[in-house]
């Protein structure tokens, strides 16, 4: 069944938000991107040891972004207690629109002219939101993580229909309607779902009656639904091996146990296909990271980040920082920027 409806007036509001740690290195691509589709930015961070808090306030003093620290109760998942300090923020309950995704995932949309707000008057709103499939990149060849924006240094990616790409990301209309949220899509209705508009539509226009009928919450579809016609979400779980490794035998912040393992890395690790379509509105996207990196103290932050992550490959190395040239550079830019 598709899904048509009249445009909504322009002063709805997207909210993307998401859960980090110590993701200093790759924060400032992410934030650009998402305020290239539309989306008002907010950020939840706990216990970082990074300089990416006050790469944060730096942004949030110029407007670009908010954010807030969280402390996980003893026991509780990053995650869970992100998404519960979410719901409390004013910027939850002044939106019209949520989308909850990780930094390692950018949304790319294939219709209309590359903002969320055109994708739905092509698509349609006469549904409770729009779930976006996953579409998993593999390492393209990179062993070693070296600074640059991801969605260019990774083009290499498995098929459409690959098992991973059935996970999905959901944007919510109307998010205050639901009493909780995980990763991947909101759940505790306080309506009734499937009756009338209350429905999950895919990037096609298509109800995924899953979540109409099936257990809560919703994570993914079946591999048949899996569609990217529309849009898609690229997730970089991969990236480099380098930046792999340092992953295996930590706790996800979500399922609280330990999924990067070999099997984890084979399943997506996937480079048969190539795919750009993250750069078909390369322009726009380059006029706003660039007026990022012109914000004052912004360009010296994201150096002090990328050192501080490449300390953090060092010493899960067994080496000192100060034997990498990538450290040694990040901290001449610093110093540089700091003159």
């Amino acid at each position: 069944m598709l899904i048509c409806a009249a445009m909504s007036d322009a002063s709805e509001r997207f909210l993307v938000f998401a859960g980090m740690r110590n993701e200093g290195a790759y924060l400032l691509e992410w934030v650009c991107w998402y305020r290239m589709l539309g989306f008002d930015v907010l950020v939840g961070v706990n216990d970082c040891t990074d300089h990416s808090p006050a790469l944060l306030q730096r942004l949030a003093k110029e407007g670009w972004l908010s954010w807030f620290e969280h402390r996980p109760a003893e026991g509780q998942r990053p995650k869970a207690s992100a998404h519960a300090a979410l719901m409390k923020r004013p910027e939850f309950a002044a939106t019209d629109w949520l989308l909850i995704c990780d930094v390692d995932e950018l949304l790319v949309l294939h219709r209309g002219d590359g903002t969320i707000g055109s994708f739905l008057d092509d698509l349609g709103r006469d549904h409770l939101g729009v779930a976006f499939h996953w579409r998993c990149f593999g390492n393209s060849g990179w062993q070693r993580y070296r600074d640059g924006l991801v969605h260019r240094q990774f083009r290499r990616c498995g098929p459409s229909g690959m098992g991973p790409n059935i996970m999905v990301k959901t944007l919510t209309r109307t998010p205050q309607r639901f009493r909780r949220f995980s990763d991947h899509g909101p759940w505790r209705f306080t309506g009734t779902m499937g009756e009338g508009r209350n429905v999950i539509v895919d990037g096609e226009g298509r109800v995924i009656e899953r979540f109409t009928t099936g257990p809560h919450p919703v994570r993914y579809t079946s591999r048949d639904e899996i569609t990217h016609r529309g849009a898609q979400m690229n997730h970089y779980v991969i990236r480099s091996d380098e930046h792999f490794d340092l992953k295996r035998g930590t706790p996800s912040a979500t399922a609280g146990k330990d999924r990067y393992t070999d099997r984890f890395y084979r399943n997506r690790n996937r480079n048969g296909q190539t795919d750009v379509s993250a750069l078909a509105y390369e322009a726009q996207f380059d006029r706003i990271h660039a007026e990022a990196m012109a914000l004052p103290s912004v360009a010296r932050l994201h150096h002090l980040c990328c050192a501080d992550y490449v300390a953090r490959l060092c010493a899960h190395q067994g080496v000192r920082p100060e034997e990498d040239p990538r450290w040694r550079g990040h901290m001449a830019e610093v110093e540089a920027l700091s003159a």
